[in-house]
């Protein structure tokens, strides 16, 4: 697993690429940063839920004809299991806050794809 240092850095670039202006990205933009979630994931007890879905989500990122109700629902569903995940962080340092935020920003990304 990671140390908190790498933790949070993972947590920065994957808000940037959520918050990244999308009329300029593509969905691929997103795979890279969630292969290295999986990569990280796969060696955590308790994140298999997760991993999954996140695997999922990429699936829907790479394909040639992207199911936008189903990434919604995806996403949707990621942000649920990341409000989940965070309350096994307990509350020392700064990680669970900052898996609230990731998920209130994949809450929103689903939103707007959704709205599509």
């Amino acid at each position: 697993m990671l140390n908190h240092e790498e933790s949070t850095d993972l947590l920065d670039s994957t808000m940037g690429v959520l918050e990244a202006d999308v009329t300029n990205e593509t969905p691929q933009s997103g795979t890279g940063v969630i292969d290295q979630w999986l990569e990280q994931l796969r060696q955590t007890d308790n994140a298999t839920e997760i991993a999954d879905t996140l695997e999922r989500v990429k699936t829907q990122l790479k394909s040639d004809q992207i199911n936008t109700s189903e990434l919604s629902g995806l996403l949707q569903t990621l942000a649920t299991q990341t409000t989940e995940f965070s309350t096994l962080m307990g509350s020392e340092g700064d990680i669970a806050p900052r898996l609230e935020g990731l998920s209130s920003a994949l809450r929103s990304l689903a939103g707007q794809i959704g709205n599509e």
